[in-house]
This record gives structure tokens, C-alpha cells and sequence, in this order.
């Protein structure tokens, strides 16, 4: 999958977003992974308010 990327060198991350896609290293990066999901889906001021939420 990494040759797959629009930018190969994001493949060291825990989580990327590729257009459409959002894939992340395993269980252990399952937090930030569903924060992409939601900052995808709802824009970046909620995946940072749940985030919030998440740590308290």
C-alpha cells in the first residue's frame, strides 16, 4: 500500500489521509485515527473539541 500514496514518505506516519482514504499503523493509533475520521467528516474545529473530550 505505501508505493500506493500520493506522497510515499507519509507512510511513516501513525495515521494518514490520502484523498478518500484513511488508513493508520494498527490498534495502537486507534485515537488518531477516529480524530481523522472525524476531522474528515466534520471539519477540524470538532475532531479538535472531541479530542479534548477524549483526554480529560
Amino acid at each position: 500500500m505505501c508505493n500506493e500514496l500520493s506522497d510515499p514518505r507519509e507512510a511513516k506516519s501513525k495515521v494518514v489521509v490520502d484523498s478518500r482514504v484513511i488508513t493508520s499503523k494498527g490498534l495502537g493509533t486507534f485515537l488518531e485515527f477516529s480524530l481523522a475520521i472525524v476531522e474528515k467528516l466534520l471539519g477540524r474545529e470538532k475532531a479538535l473539541e472531541i479530542e479534548k473530550l477524549m483526554l480529560c
